[in-house]
């Protein structure tokens, strides 16, 4: 059992990140701790962001918090779990990756897409590039 769980959150893909919370909070520790993670593209690069007004960002980021308070609720339920969610912008594997760090977590539970090899050996993927840079255990679990 683990202690404390980061679980990455893809919304972009319905019902994506669903079986990694589950397995998650199959292997919480009673008493742990669940960080839900949620990654959002970087709006704020000068050249991204010169297209949009400044308040823009900070929108996107207020709905993507919601969302995700709105997710986590509806997948937790009445489950009493001690959780935290965190909405970052960024690379999703650098976030990932640092946030394991900082919030020093025993594992990290993602889903993962389904790619051919040729589809991981060219584009990669965010599951193999944190399986292969994380100082923690990580759990991947398959998408339908």
């Amino acid at each position: 059992m683990y202690n404390s769980i980061l679980v990455p959150v893809d919304m972009a893909e319905n019902g994506f990140s669903n079986k990694a919370i589950l397995h998650a909070r199959g292997v919480l520790a009673v008493g742990g701790k669940l960080h839900f993670l949620r990654a959002i593209p970087g709006y704020q690069m000068p050249l991204v962001g010169s297209f949009f007004p400044k308040d823009a960002f900070d929108k996107v980021v207020k709905e993507a918090e919601k969302k995700l308070a709105e997710y986590v609720k509806l997948q937790l339920g009445d489950d009493p779990v001690d959780y935290a969610m965190y909405t970052l912008e960024g690379k999703p594997a650098d976030l990932i990756l640092k946030s394991a760090e900082k919030l020093q977590v025993d594992l990290i539970v993602m889903a993962s897409h389904k790619h051919s090899r040729i589809e991981n050996t060219v584009l990669g993927s965010i599951a193999s590039k944190i399986a292969g840079r994380s100082k923690q255990p990580v759990m991947v679990i398959k998408s339908d």
